[in-house]
C-alpha cells in the first residue's frame, strides 16, 4: 500500500491549495517559506531572518546561485531585445487583466526572460536547475496569442518549482520515466504533473484571448485531447508520486473534468 497517500499535504495545508488552480492561494507565504529554505541552504539555520534577507535569496541571480550548490547546470547566454522584454511585460499585464486572481503570481516572483539558444527545440524553456529563469525562442515573439500562452506555460512551471522546493511531487529515487503526450520522452511523474497542471491554466487563458474563434477552438480541442492523455499517464503513475504529488494529480483532475 502506498503510504503516501495517508499523509497530509504539504502545500495544500500551508498555502491554500495550488498556484493558478486555486485562487485562495497565498503567493506571499510560498515566497516566504521558498526565501527561508534558501536562506538555510545558503548560510545554515536563521532563527529570525531579516525581511532583506528574504528577499534577497528571491532575486533570479542568487537563487542561480543556491540552486547550483546542489544542482550545477550552466545558464545560457545572451538577452532579450528591449523590444521582446516590453512584449513580454505588457503580456503579462493581459493575463492580469483577463484573469485577476492569477495578478499576485505573474507580479510577485522575480523572474529574468533570456533568449533561446540557436538550434534549441521549442518555442520556450524553464528547469528546475534554472529558478526564476525562462528562455523564449523567436518564435515566441511572431504571435501575441503564442507568447502569452508561452509566457503563462513557464510562469506556471516556475511556481510549481517553488513547492518543490518546499515538498517533492515524487517519491525519492523514482527512475520511472514517461513520454508526454506531446511525444517529449524521458520525463519524470513530476514533470508529468507540470505538464498537466500547464494545460489547466492555457484551457483557462485561450477563451479569454482575442483571437479568431477558429484558431481559438482549435487549440482548446488540442488541450482537451492533451488533458485526456495526462488523465490517463497520471493514473499510470501514481504509485510514484508522494503525498503533495498525489493531492497536486486530484486537483488536476478536478480542475478538468
Amino acid at each position: 500500500m502506498d503510504t503516501a497517500t495517508h499523509t497530509v499535504p504539504f502545500v495544500p495545508a500551508h498555502f491554500g491549495g495550488w498556484p493558478f488552480l486555486d485562487d485562495d492561494h497565498a503567493p506571499q507565504r510560498i515566497l516566504t517559506a521558498v526565501a527561508c529554505v534558501r536562506l538555510a541552504r545558503r548560510d545554515g539555520p536563521h532563527p529570525t531572518p531579516r525581511p532583506d534577507d528574504l528577499a534577497a535569496v528571491l532575486d533570479p541571480g542568487e537563487a542561480l546561485r543556491i540552486r547550483a550548490l546542489d544542482l550545477p547546470r550552466p545558464l545560457p547566454a545572451g538577452t532579450l531585445t528591449p523590444e521582446q522584454q516590453t512584449a513580454i511585460r505588457a503580456t503579462v499585464d493581459i493575463i492580469a487583466h483577463v484573469i485577476p486572481p492569477w495578478a499576485p503570481l505573474l507580479r510577485a516572483l522575480p523572474l529574468t526572460y533570456l533568449p533561446m539558444p540557436a538550434g534549441r527545440a521549442g518555442v520556450s524553456a524553464s528547469c528546475f536547475a534554472w529558478p526564476q529563469h525562462i528562455l523564449f525562442a523567436e518564435a515566441a515573439f511572431d504571435d501575441p496569442a503564442v507568447l502569452a500562452e508561452q509566457t503563462l506555460h513557464e510562469t506556471f512551471h516556475q511556481w510549481l518549482y517553488l513547492c518543490e522546493e518546499l515538498t517533492p511531487l515524487q517519491q525519492p529515487g523514482c527512475t520511472q520515466r514517461v513520454t508526454l503526450p506531446s511525444g517529449t520522452s524521458n520525463r519524470s511523474p513530476a514533470e508529468l504533473l507540470g505538464a498537466a497542471h500547464v494545460t489547466c491554466g492555457l484551457a483557462r487563458l485561450w477563451p479569454l484571448l482575442d483571437v479568431p474563434r477558429p484558431v481559438r477552438d482549435r487549440r482548446l480541442a488540442h488541450l482537451s485531447a492533451y488533458t485526456r492523455s495526462c488523465r490517463d499517464l497520471i493514473a499510470d503513475n501514481r504509485p510514484y508520486f508522494t503525498a503533495d504529488g498525489h493531492a497536486l494529480a486530484d486537483r488536476i483532475l478536478e480542475a478538468t473534468p
